[in-house]
């Protein structure tokens, strides 16, 4: 398994896949953004669709155009570059996401559709060069798959990976060929200045006296 956890490995790597640095760590900070709007009368595991929606959406906001198109594969929303047969879906991972030193998985059981992914995926890949699996409807069996993988709690903050799953067992991920670390909850996540998820909500207090008639 490959860790790319040091700019000099990342940039080069995912430059080769036409993605950014950047790009993927606002998508991620972006869906976690709209998941902390959250609270307790939201329903049970609503946060973790909620962030997984959102994140698929800001990939797509910041990826799609000329190269990068959107992506409803098997119910999985995403984005996928046709040329380079590149598809990228988020994922919730469990605490272990953006650890180098450790092993993620996803956090809810996954089905068939990631199963057949990772099958797709357990076979050698060169971007631009067709994936020779068997013969799947719509060529879907071309495209390699890497999963965007995010967790967050309040203690280890925001955490964050880009992974390529080699194999899967009882709805989880249990290996995978290139992990490339993205936030490990070290880093600033508040949101920029003059960011589109700023809702625009008071700045300061403003003291207005009131007369009686």
């Amino acid at each position: 398994m490959a860790v790319l956890a040091g700019q000099m490995e990342i940039v080069p790597f995912l430059t080769e896949m036409e993605l950014e640095f950047e790009g993927l760590v606002e998508a991620a900070r972006y869906g976690d953004r709209e998941r902390a709007l959250c609270t307790a009368n939201d329903p049970k595991g609503f946060e973790l669709i909620l962030m997984n929606a959102k994140v698929a959406r800001g990939l797509r906001e910041i990826f799609c155009g000329d190269r990068w198109e959107e992506d409803e594969t098997d119910n999985q929303p995403g984005i996928r570059n046709p040329y380079l047969k590149i598809r990228v879906i988020p994922c919730n991972f469990d605490e272990y996401a953006g650890n180098q030193f450790a092993n993620p998985t996803n956090r809810a059981e996954k089905g068939s559709a990631s199963k057949k992914k990772v099958r797709c995926n357990a076979t050698p890949w060169i971007p631009g060069l067709i994936d020779p699996t068997e013969n799947e409807e719509e060529g879907e069996s071309e495209y390699t798959t890497f999963v965007l993988g995010t967790y967050f709690d309040s203690h280890i903050g925001l955490r964050a990976e880009l992974s390529r799953p080699k194999a899967f067992s009882s709805g989880q991920y249990i290996r995978f060929e290139t992990r490339v670390m993205l936030l490990d909850g070290t880093e600033d996540n508040s949101s920029p200045i003059g960011s589109r998820t700023d809702r625009g909500g008071p700045t300061e207090i403003i003291d207005i006296a009131i007369k009686r008639k």
